[in-house]
């Protein structure tokens, strides 16, 4: 299908018709909530392409058309090395483009960018910053009355 991922695992993951369906599900599921679909990528869509669910699923506390996922050892950090000429170049950004594309066939257009934030603590941490268009906050409203 050309609306579908294939992964290494076996698995495929398809967005046409903006519902969510793999090899181990017999029956699609249409996420129309932000905190559900959020959710099925933090922890489902993150697993299949990365080996493990995200670290952390925040909303922001500032804005309300903003979401964070972040993750402290994204898999893609590991078999890159960024010179030093390059150290701008963010890696999370090829994570940020499979959430935004996963987000925008759901029905769920944003703009999603990666931010890396290392501390001490946490020398890989990323966070991609999810700032969904106001549609779709209306829509999420119309939910909530």
């Amino acid at each position: 299908s050309p609306n579908a991922i294939s992964l290494s695992t076996g698995k495929s993951i398809s967005l046409g018709g903006g519902s969510i369906s793999s090899a181990s599900s017999a029956v699609p599921i249409r996420l129309i909530r932000l905190v559900p679909v959020l959710s099925w990528i933090h922890s489902t869509l993150w697993k299949t392409v990365v080996g493990k669910a995200a670290d952390v699923l925040e909303h922001s506390n500032k804005n309300e058309d903003e979401y964070m996922i972040s993750d402290n050892d994204l898999l893609i950090t590991q078999a890159i090395t960024i010179p030093k000429d390059m150290s701008q170049l963010s890696c999370g950004a090829y994570m940020a483009g499979i959430v935004e594309g996963a987000l925008d066939g759901l029905g769920f257009p944003s703009r999603v960018t990666s931010h890396s934030a290392p501390s001490p603590q946490f020398p890989k941490w990323t966070t991609l910053l999810i700032k969904f268009e106001k549609a779709c906050i209306d829509r999420e409203k119309t939910f909530s009355t």
